[in-house]
């Protein structure tokens, strides 16, 4: 192998782990944040019917007559 060949397969080698290693991480990131335990759960509003609704009674008051 000439010394362009092998500087070449030396390149193409080093960005292989660079985007393995760069995978690797965003995969256990993914992991952790779904493990039960892991990362603190957000807190998220789901649509849908619940009985609770409304959670405040609101009370009407007229507007004053404007003349």
């Amino acid at each position: 192998m000439s010394v362009e060949q092998n500087s070449g397969m030396q390149k193409t080698v080093r960005q292989f782990l660079v985007a393995l290693t760069a995978c690797l991480a965003v995969a256990g990131a993914a992991v952790y944040a779904v493990s039960p335990g892991g990362a603190p759960e957000s807190p998220v509003q789901h649509a849908g019917v619940t009985v609770d609704w409304p959670h405040t009674t609101a009370t009407a008051t007229p507007a004053p007559p404007v003349n």
